[in-house]
């Protein structure tokens, strides 16, 4: 049997967010937003879309992109979101939740939980542990323990808080035009791996040759992805 990486559609999560969650004109919370990508996308589809994200860095470079539509930007974790109760149609944890600390994981659901209305989606979009960009990216940061520990905890969400809609797997494609600009990607994300990629330069290079394909003057690396979509009860 194939691998998921090896045996799944080629899709943007942004495709698939609008096929399951038809998001135009609704309020969405984009947790653990990063420099901003999914928000924007989404706004410029016609949500109104708040990113959340703890990090200063993420956020300034989310800030200083150009606004698109109607999405803002707010300083906040997943274990409390500055938003009020029942003011979101949609919570979207996409590629952060197994970033919240493994402790935290209920915390971060009952705030998703407070700040949905009744019948409003939560959605995880979540890494599995294999695949290329997975083979390359473990050197600097291994997450299979964490990214077990997330799904598990997504499975097994309180049904009397949520029911479980729907899952899907599919594969996004990370492209880098070299290996400095992947490093830049991921250094820009956390600045401590520098050192990493100091100390195992030549380790980290050799898994980038090995697990891209080369297409368009890019280095594309597969990565897959499992969805899930639940509604708040």
């Amino acid at each position: 049997m194939l691998p998921i990486w090896q045996n799944s559609t080629i899709r943007s999560h942004l495709d698939v967010i609008i096929d399951l969650l038809s998001p135009e004109g609704l309020k969405i919370v984009d947790i653990g937003c990063g420099a901003g990508k999914i928000t924007r996308a989404l706004s410029q589809i016609g949500a109104y879309v708040t990113g959340i994200d703890p990090g200063e860095r993420q956020l300034k470079l989310a800030r200083s992109a150009e606004v698109i539509g109607n999405e803002r930007f707010l300083e906040g974790t997943a274990e409390k979101l500055p938003l009020d109760d029942k003011s979101m149609d949609i919570a979207l944890f996409c590629n952060s939740f197994h970033h919240v600390p493994r402790d935290n994981f209920d915390i971060a659901i009952e705030e998703a939980h407070r700040v949905l209305k009744p019948g409003g989606n939560l959605y995880f979009s979540e890494p599995i542990a294999d695949g290329p960009q997975f083979e390359l990216s473990r050197l600097i940061n291994d997450e299979t323990e964490v990214r077990a520990l997330a799904y598990k905890k997504i499975i097994n969400i309180q049904q009397t808080d949520f029911q479980a809609i729907s899952e899907v797997t599919y594969i996004t494609e990370n492209k880098y035009k070299n290996f400095d600009s992947f490093r830049a990607n991921s250094t820009s994300i956390n600045p401590a791996r520098d050192l990493i990629f100091k100390d195992n330069l030549d380790a980290i290079k050799a898994a980038f040759e090995e697990n891209a394909i080369q297409a368009d003057s890019h280095y594309v690396f597969k990565n897959p992805v499992r969805g899930n979509l639940f509604e708040r009860l």
